[in-house]
């Protein structure tokens, strides 16, 4: 969070993200609703930032949404900015008269409405507003896409128009499960429909009951007792042969059956879905190798491209390391805490200056500071945030259409020879992108 109560997608920038503030927001004001303890103040900055960003003007339908979204959780809170609701509903009428009545801009302007009593204007707005199957003009944006657009439909209509929830058909709720069937579902959608279908639940499952039995190989069925809650969740034993759901009750009732494990077999082609992704070992001239020493520095190269675009934003990278190697970090880790007279920050900066110094080479810069891990001399591509694992190395940025090269520093520690997996990128909001490079064979041998 920075000083004005915005939030960074992973710092804390002068320069807020709007979408990643708002969420933020309304994920505490959900939680404080459900009687979760969450730091008041915090809040209290994000409504002011709230306030002031409802005010200003939107130059996209996507910036008008994000403002009519702030609006919308200020009115949940009992903060009613009068001016900013006014200002949006006419500036998405002049700039977007026939688009924004059928985007979820209208959806948080009518439950706002609704709020503050101003119901014919809310049930006119709202009712317009049409599911994803119907509406399907989704322009190509990060955070906004079909599922999202019904989750937060479905959500606002069960908690400000108990009266027309009903309305909501099967094809919009199989549309979600679809999404979540076929691997679509991110962080971002998922989130946004769990929310919905529990408030889809509570104000509908008055009249409904749901069972479950699972039947064994040899015919016998065994009911299973359902938790308390919305969305009951129960296991099943490995050895069913069937599992048997049932409901009373008008309402539609949904199921997941989910199971998890390893692949059993490693993947042995590449796949480029959007973006394509490859990764080599390298020694300090570039050549390849296959073979390295116990105690040797060498180099990792990963190499990232969008494809049939010039850009594909919010691009997750995985990179797996051998098992005997580890990454050479090129910044010391900031403390968690620090003593008095002690800044962990100026220690980490004389520590990064220290190492510089010696070996000659500048870290490699991102755009919230020094990396730690990347070397700017054999780099083009620079992440927006990098995590770095006991196994793994997982980078955050955006693919471009010329290929970008990201190369950081490991040291083999342990000899043998490992299977080492493909590296791994995924759309981090959309899953259809997606790309999976070559596995590899590294020895490493005892000098």
């Amino acid at each position: 969070m920075n000083e004005s109560g915005g939030l960074g997608l992973w710092a804390a920038t002068p320069e807020a993200s709007e979408f990643a503030t708002v969420y933020g927001a309304h994920f505490l004001v959900d939680a404080k609703e459900r009687g979760q303890a969450i730091p008041q103040d915090v809040l209290a900055r994000m409504n002011d930032w709230l306030t002031q960003f409802a005010g200003t003007p939107a130059g996209t339908l996507e910036a008008a949404r994000m403002r009519a979204y702030a609006i919308y959780l200020l009115a949940r809170q009992g903060i009613r900015p009068a001016a900013a609701i006014s200002n949006v509903e006419q500036e998405l009428t002049n700039r977007y008269p026939k688009a924004w009545q059928t985007d979820l801009a209208a959806a948080y302007l009518a439950a706002t409405y609704r709020m503050m009593q101003k119901t014919a204007d809310s049930d006119r707005m709202i009712r317009q507003v049409p599911w994803s199957v119907t509406k399907r003009d989704f322009a190509d944006e990060v955070y906004y896409d079909g599922t999202v657009h019904d989750a937060q439909l479905l959500y606002l209509l069960a908690k400000h128009f108990p009266g027309i929830v009903g309305a909501a058909p099967p094809p919009a709720l199989e549309a979600m499960a679809a999404s979540v069937s076929r691997n679509g579902a991110s962080s971002l959608s998922a989130a946004y429909a769990l929310i919905a279908l529990d408030v889809f639940a509570r104000a509908t499952s008055a009249s409904t009951t749901l069972s479950i039995s699972e039947i064994g190989r040899d015919g016998r069925a065994r009911a299973l007792t359902l938790p308390a809650g919305s969305i009951p969740k129960v296991a099943i034993a490995d050895t069913a042969a069937k599992v048997q759901y049932g409901r009373t009750g008008q309402v539609p009732a949904y199921f997941v059956l989910a199971e998890s494990g390893f692949d059993r077999n490693p993947p042995t082609a590449e796949l480029k879905q959007g973006v394509e992704i490859s990764r080599e070992f390298v020694d300090d001239k570039g050549n390849l190798l296959t073979r390295v020493n116990v105690g040797q520095e060498f180099f990792v190269r990963l190499r990232v491209r969008a494809l049939n675009r010039d850009r594909q934003p919010q691009i997750a990278i995985v990179d797996v390391l051998p098992g005997g190697v580890e990454p050479v970090l090129e910044l010391q880790p900031t403390a968690d805490s620090s003593a008095p007279g002690n800044d962990p920050a100026l220690r980490q900066e004389r520590e990064a200056n220290r190492r510089v110094s010696a070996q000659g080479s500048q870290p490699l810069m991102g755009r919230f500071g020094a990396l730690p891990l990347g070397v700017a001399a054999k780099s083009d591509w620079v992440p927006q945030h990098l995590d770095v694992r006991d196994d793994r190395i997982i980078l955050y940025g955006d693919a471009l259409g010329n290929a970008g090269t990201f190369v950081y520093r490991v040291r083999a520690n342990n000899a043998g020879t490992f299977q080492v997996p493909p590296p791994f990128a995924e759309g981090m909001y959309n899953r259809t992108i997606v790309a999976l490079g070559k596995g590899a064979t590294l020895e490493v041998i005892k000098p």
